[in-house]
C-alpha cells in the first residue's frame, strides 16, 4: 500500500520471490511499513529493485534489534532510489550475507540509511562464500552505529564513492576486508570515521571531515593511500589519525585541529614506514606528534595540487537527472530476445529512434538474449542505450570479425546495463564487443555503465572485449562500470576514465600491431593512425588513460602496455594471476610513465610479476601488498631503453622480490616493508611525478561526469 500503515512486508516479499534472474521491483512513491526481514534469494541474479528516491521510504516497525533485508548472494543486483529509516529500532537496515553463492558486482546507489543502532550495511555476517566489488555511490548514512561495515575475508573491493555520513558511531568498518573510498564527506562521528584493520590495501581518497572524534584509526599490515583530504575540528583528545602497521602514504591533505598546536597523526608501535608530501600543517614535527616513532620520507611537492577545497565541502548529489523518452525494442519494434530469433533490425530500428529523439531518449531492451547479424550502429548525440542489467545482452550470428556494437562519433551517448559477447552465453565469432571511436576526427563523448563483455577468467587478453580507438583530443569517455577486457589503442590524446572496471585484461597501445588497423561495419569504415606525438604533446592537450578501482583476477596477464604509453592505475586489484603485467616500448619512442598503486598482488605462477621489455621513462609501483606465491617473486627488465624502476610503500607478506634487471634499469626502493631500502639516493622527484599522476587522476575523476547535456557535475 506505501501508506505508512498498512504492513508491506508480504507485498513486496511476494515482489522479491515471483520471476527469476533480470527481474526488476519497482517500489512507487510511498511509506512502506515493514514488520519482517525482507530476504532475497532463489534466481535473482542481475536483478534490481528500483524506488523512488527520498520519496519511496522503507521504515521498519518490526522486533527491536531486528533487520530490514537481506541479501543471499544476487550477484549483480542493482539497489537504487530507496530510503530505509530502522526507527532506532532496527539493528541493520541491509545484511550482504551470501550463503549458497558468490555474491560480485553490486550497485547501491541513490540510498539513504538512517537510524540503525547497529549497521546502516553491512557485510559478511555469518556468510559462507563472499560478497565482493560493492559499489556504494551517492548514498546518505545518518545516525547509525556503524554507516557501513565490512566484516570477512574475500569481502574485497568495496568502492565508496560520492556518499555522506553524519553522526554516526563509525562511518567505514573494515575488518579482515578492504575498501576504497573517494569524495565522501563526514561529520560527527562518534568514534572514528574509517576503522582500518583488513589485510589487503585500501585507500581514502578527496575526502572531508568536520566534528568527529577521530578521522582514521588504522590497524593493519597493509598499505594505506590518503590523498587530498581535508580534516578540520576533530573532537578526540587525540590526533586525528592513529597509524599502526602497513606503510602509508599521505600527500595534500589539511588538517585543522579544533585546538592550538595539536599535531594530526600519531604513530603506533613498531617502526612505521611513512610517506609525506605537500600536506598543511608542513614540518613534520608539527604535523606528527611522534615522529619518532617511524621512519618518515619526505616526498618534494610536484606540479599539480589537490581539488579538494575545504573540509566542509560535501558531495552528495541531491537531484539526478531523467530519462527522456523510451523507445522498448520489444513493444515498439517486435524484437523478440528468445536467444533464436534474428533481432537485428528490430534493436538498431530502437536506437536509431532515440537517436533521431535525442534529447536523453532511452533505446531499452527488457530482459532477453538478442540476436543479431551485423554490427549495431550507436552515433549521433543526447540519447542511451539500455538494457535491464547483467541478464539482458547480445549475441552474434553474423560475420566473423565484425565489432558487434560500434559507437562511432557519439556525443553525449550512454551505454549502459548491457551484456554483449560475454563467454557464458556461448563461442561467437565476431571481432569486438563494443567499438568506441570518433568520426572524421571529431571528439566523441560517451558514457558506459554496467557494460558487461568478455573476459571474464578467460585469459585471452585479444579476444573481444570494449575497444577505443584513435579517440582524439577533446574526447572524453566516463567508463563507470565495466566487465571484461579494455583494448585502449591510440588514445594517448583523450580522457579516458575508468571508475570501476572488472576482469580481464586491460591493453593500452598507442599503435595498432600492424601499423594500421581498420573495423568494417556496413557503409562505415574506419582506420587507426600510427601514433606520432610526443609525451608533451600528450600533457598539453590534456590526455590522460586513468583507472580508479580495477580488479583482475585469473588473468594471463592483468596488463599490457605496449609502445611505451602511459597509464596510472590507483586501486589496481589483483588476484590468482598467472601474471601481473607486460610492459613494453619500442627504440625511438617518447619517454612516458606508468604509475600504479595496487591493494593486492597476488601471483600463483613463476613468471615475471612486472614483465618490462625496453620501456623506456619511469614505472613507480607503490602502496601495493605483494602476496604471492611462490614465495620469491621475480621482477624481470631486459633491453637498452633507460628506465627508472621504483617501489615505494609497498608491503610484501611472506614473501621476497627477486629482480633481474637490464643494466639500463635504475631501481629504488624506499618505504617499503619486508625490503631493505637501496644504497642509492632515493629518487624522490620520480615519485613527485608519480603523485602528479595521480593529483591528475583525482581531477579528471571530479571533472569527467557528463549529464545529458554535457555540462560538467561536481
Amino acid at each position: 500500500m506505501g501508506d505508512s500503515t498498512h504492513d508491506d512486508t508480504v507485498a513486496i516479499q511476494s515482489a522479491l520471490n515471483r520471476g527469476s534472474n533480470g527481474k526488476t521491483i519497482y517500489l512507487p512513491p510511498g511509506t512502506y511499513r515493514i514488520t519482517q526481514t525482507l530476504v532475497f534469494h532463489g534466481d535473482g541474479t542481475g536483478s534490481a529493485v528500483i524506488g523512488h528516491g527520498r520519496e519511496t521510504r522503507l521504515v521498519w516497525d518490526g522486533p527491536v534489534g531486528g533487520r530490514m533485508f537481506l541479501s543471499d548472494g544476487i550477484a549483480y543486483s542493482r539497489y537504487v532510489g530507496l530510503s530505509w529509516d530502522g526507527q532506532n529500532r532496527a539493528a541493520v537496515g541491509f545484511d550482504h550475507a551470501a550463503g549458497k553463492r558468490f555474491e560480485t558486482e553490486i550497485l547501491h546507489k541513490h540510498e539513504a540509511f538512517r537510524n540503525f543502532t547497529g549497521y546502516g550495511i553491512r557485510v559478511g555476517n555469518q556468510q559462507k562464500t563472499a560478497s565482493a566489488e560493492i559499489l556504494y555511490h551517492n548514498c546518505l548514512f545518518e545516525n547509525c552505529g556503524t554507516a557501513l561495515g565490512f566484516l570477512t575475508f574475500n569481502d574485497y573491493d568495496n568502492t565508496i564513492d560520492g556518499c555522506e555520513f553524519r553522526n554516526c558511531g563509525t562511518g567505514v568498518l573494515s575488518h579482515k576486508s578492504n575498501f576504497y573510498a573517494r569524495n565522501s564527506h563526514f561529520e560527527n562521528s562518534r568514534d572514528t570515521d574509517f576503522l582500518v584493520q583488513g589485510e589487503h590495501g585500501s585507500s581514502i581518497r578527496r575526502c572531508t571531515s568536520v566534528g568527529s572524534k577521530r578521522f582514521i584509526q588504522e590497524q593493519t599490515i597493509a598499505p594505506l593511500t590518503i590523498q587530498d583530504c581535508q580534516v578540520a575540528r576533530w573532537t578526540g583528545r587525540d590526533p586525528a589519525l592513529y597509524l599502526q602497521g602497513g606503510p602509508v602514504l599521505i600527500f595534500d591533505c589539511v588538517f585543522t585541529p579544533a585546538k592550538p598546536n595539536q599535531a594530526a597523526v600519531q604513530l603506533g608501535g613498531g617502526v612505521q614506514k611513512l610517506l609525506l608530501s605537500h600536506n598543511q600543517p608542513a614540518p613534520v614535527e608539527q604535523l606528527v606528534y611522534n615522529p619518532q616513532a617511524g621512519h618518515i620520507y619526505e616526498i618534494p611537492a610536484g606540479q599539480a595540487t589537490g581539488v579538494v577545497a575545504s573540509a566542509s565541502q560535501h558531495f552528495l548529489q541531491e537531484t539526478v537527472s531523467v530519462s527522456g523518452r523510451v523507445f522498448d525494442a520489444v513493444r515498439d519494434f517486435g524484437a523478440i530476445g528468445d536467444g533464436k530469433t534474428d533481432d537485428t533490425a528490430a534493436v538498431q530500428a530502437t536506437i536509431d529512434a532515440a537517436r533521431v529523439q535525442g534529447k536523453g531518449a532511452v533505446a531499452y531492451l527488457p530482459t532477453g538474449r538478442y540476436q543479431v547479424s551485423r554490427t549495431l550502429l550507436a552515433t549521433g548525440e543526447n540519447y542511451s542505450v539500455e538494457g535491464s542489467g547483467f541478464n539482458c545482452g547480445l549475441i552474434w550470428r553474423g560475420e566473423s570479425g565484425k565489432p558487434m556494437l560500434l559507437m562511432d562519433g557519439a556525443v553525449n551517448v550512454t551505454l549502459a546495463n548491457l551484456a554483449v559477447g560475454m563467454h557464458d552465453w556461448g563461442e561467437m565469432s565476431h571481432g569486438d564487443d563494443v567499438l568506441v571511436t570518433g568520426q572524421d576526427g571529431k571528439p566523441c563523448r560517451v558514457i558506459l555503465d554496467g557494460v558487461y563483455a568478455y573476459g571474464m577468467y578467460q585469459k585471452s587478453p585479444e579476444k573481444h572485449g570494449i575497444h577505443f580507438l584513435n579517440l582524439t583530443a577533446g574526447s572524453v569517455v566516463d567508463a563507470r562500470h565495466l566487465q571484461g577486457n579494455i583494448r585502449i589503442t591510440g588514445c594517448d590524446r583523450a580522457q579516458l576514465l575508468f571508475r570501476n572496471s572488472y576482469e580481464g585484461t586491460v591493453t593500452v597501445e598507442g599503435e595498432a600491431q600492424s601499423g594500421k588497423e581498420k573495423a568494417e561495419s556496413g557503409d562505415f569504415k574506419l582506420e587507426g593512425k600510427n601514433r606520432k606525438s610526443k609525451i608533451e604533446n600528450r600533457k598539453s592537450d590534456g590526455g590522460l588513460i586513468g583507472f580508479l578501482t580495477r580488479v583482475s583476477t585469473v588473468s594471463k596477464p592483468a596488463l599490457v602496455v605496449r609502445d611505451n604509453n602511459s597509464v596510472v592505475m590507483s586501486d589496481f586489484y589483483n588476484e590468482s594471476c598467472d601474471q601481473i603485467a607486460v610492459l613494453s616500448g619500442k627504440p625511438g619512442q617518447p619517454d612516458a610513465r606508468i604509475t600504479i598503486q595496487s591493494p593486492k598482488l597476488h601471483l600463483n605462477t613463476t613468471n615475471a610479476l612486472l614483465d618490462i621489455r625496453d620501456y623506456k621513462g619511469q614505472i613507480y609501483w607503490g602502496q601495493s601488498q605483494f602476496y604471492c606465491d611462490p614465495k620469491q617473486t621475480l621482477i624481470r627488465s631486459e633491453g637498452t631503453q633507460p628506465l627508472q624502476l621504483i617501489l615505494g610503500g609497498n608491503a610484501w607478506y611472506q614473501n621476497r622480490p627477486r629482480f633481474d634487471l637490464a643494466n639500463s634499469t635504475k631501481l629504488t626502493l624506499m618505504g617499503n616493508v619486508g625490503v631493505p631500502d637501496t644504497a642509492n639516493p632515493p629518487a624522490l622527484g620520480g615519485i613527485s611525478s608519480a603523485l602528479d599522476d595521480l593529483r591528475r587522476l583525482g581531477e579528471l575523476d571530479t571533472t569527467v561526469a557528463l549529464d545529458w547535456n554535457g555540462t560538467k557535475l561536481k
